[in-house]
């Protein structure tokens, strides 16, 4: 009997395995890019190559970062935190000029590291003198300026080596005033991501509580023809949305958009698995489109279940 379940499992993983290398080969790839406990994925392209870290809570090492070439298959090159300052959320990986920076908070402060390649050494944790926010996302204006927006709508300004504030908080985002019969956890604006392009600055922010009810949490977007808003919030909001409980994937949030090679955008983001929670929150990825008018969306038709067409980029290895 027990010879016989085993040789079941076998093929039933042998099946997953040459199905998956059977899409790929078909120029497709399915969900989730990064199978695991790998919440609020935060990611960077520089030049050919993709790097991206993620929330590491309690776990030392922390803050893991990942390589790779074509956004799907990734391997471990580095931690960037080995000291506890307590549990580790939503971060935000950077370069400017020629350093590397990841943000991040731990104890309700901001915190830094910086390193010269991705594959470290990490400098040791800097206090950037920010606290009472979690989630940091940085971006700099025309002039040169950093800055970092934060949880619940507020920017502040950096000192020019990024290090530490420069300026008291400014509230100026309020986020998507989403329908009060949705089921959601909490409001909770987090995790916002800057992106500037065709000259409009773009932020992209998680709401509705992370594990909550399945249909909590959200991918929200908008937009300003300045860094400090007024904000318009997107028509294509929630950009990602859990629809329904019986959908695989719930509570889907924390995007990161990032372009590949070939000027193809995607976002990255996380989920919970259905019937399968206590895997953690899984990495996802989705295309994207931007429109006529400067928003952008998921495709129609699109759906992270669909075996979906692979990103430019030349394959990488996957970590074994």
């Amino acid at each position: 009997m027990k010879k016989t379940i085993w040789m079941l499992l076998f093929i039933l993983g042998f099946s997953i395995v040459n199905n998956q290398l059977t899409a790929e080969e078909s120029g497709n790839y399915h969900n989730p890019i990064l199978g695991g406990d790998y919440p609020d994925p935060t990611i960077l392209r520089d030049g050919n190559d993709y790097y991206m870290t993620h929330s590491s809570f309690e776990y030392l090492p922390g803050l893991l970062v990942w390589h790779s070439t074509d956004l799907i298959n990734w391997k471990r090159i580095s931690h960037a935190l080995n000291k506890y300052l307590g549990p580790i959320w939503a971060p935000d990986l950077i370069k400017y000029e020629d350093k590397y920076y990841i943000y991040f908070p731990a104890g309700r402060k901001i915190w830094v590291v910086t390193a010269k390649s991705p594959y470290g050494p990490w400098s040791e944790p800097i206090d950037t003198k920010i606290s009472g926010f979690i989630d940091p996302g940085h971006f700099t204006d025309e002039e040169g300026n950093r800055y970092l927006y934060l949880s619940g709508g507020s920017t502040i300004r950096l000192t020019n080596d990024g290090l530490s504030a420069d300026s008291l908080p400014d509230h100026n985002y309020n986020g998507l005033q989403y329908p009060k019969e949705w089921s959601t956890e909490c409001y909770c604006l987090e995790s916002p991501k800057s992106t500037i392009r065709n000259g409009y600055y773009y932020q992209t922010v998680a709401q509705g509580g992370t594990a909550g009810p399945a249909t909590a949490h959200m991918v929200v977007s908008a937009r300003s023809k300045s860094p400090f808003g007024p904000w318009e919030n997107s028509p294509y909001n929630p950009i990602v949305h859990t629809e329904s409980r019986t959908d695989r994937w719930w509570c889907q949030g924390h995007g990161t958009l990032v372009d590949d090679v070939n000027g193809q955008w995607w976002i990255i983001y996380h989920a919970y698995e259905k019937d399968f929670q206590t895997l953690g929150r899984q990495t996802l990825m989705l295309p994207i489109e931007w429109t006529d008018d400067n928003w952008f969306r998921v495709p129609e038709g699109i759906k992270n279940i669909d075996a979906l067409q692979l990103p430019a980029g030349k394959r990488s290895v996957k970590d074994t």
